[in-house]
């Protein structure tokens, strides 16, 4: 019996990861989010409303630093594979990388362009963002 539970509890979890780790599925999500409340993210952002962004179906925290409105939205795995995923508003509508403490790691000038967005790596720690629209970036980093 104790085997039985322990294969399940095994394939569980292995499907749990398998599902959860899918970047480019957690990316269109994300974009499509940010889509269909274009508005009231907007307006959320402009006030640093944090109580209107967080009453928002698929946020779940929200930090603001040095004008960027940085927004979690959900994340994967267990360290040293985790993954998170969020997106961010710019007023100055450049580019950053954010860590796992919805802090910035790197600004635009310290970026490489990879795929449609920028990339940087930071102590085997991966950093990623992509333009959305408007001031509006994903962004994803892997631990």
């Amino acid at each position: 019996m104790k085997r039985i539970l322990a294969m399940i509890l095994v394939v569980t979890l292995f499907f749990t990861f398998i599902s959860c780790g899918d970047a480019k599925q957690s990316e269109k999500k994300i974009f499509r989010l940010v889509e269909r409340n274009y508005d009231k993210i907007l307006k959320a952002c402009e006030e640093k409303d944090e109580e209107a962004l967080l009453a928002i179906n698929g946020i779940t925290q929200v930090n603001i630093v040095d004008g960027y409105v940085i927004v979690y939205c959900m994340g994967a795995g267990i360290a040293p594979s985790s993954q998170d995923y969020g997106f961010y508003y710019s007023e100055e509508n450049s580019p950053i990388t954010v860590g796992c403490n919805l802090g910035i790691v790197r600004h635009a000038a310290d970026l490489s362009p990879k795929g449609d967005g920028y990339e940087c790596v930071v102590d085997g720690n991966t950093f990623y963002t992509e333009h959305i629209k408007g001031n509006f970036y994903f962004y994803s980093n892997a631990y």
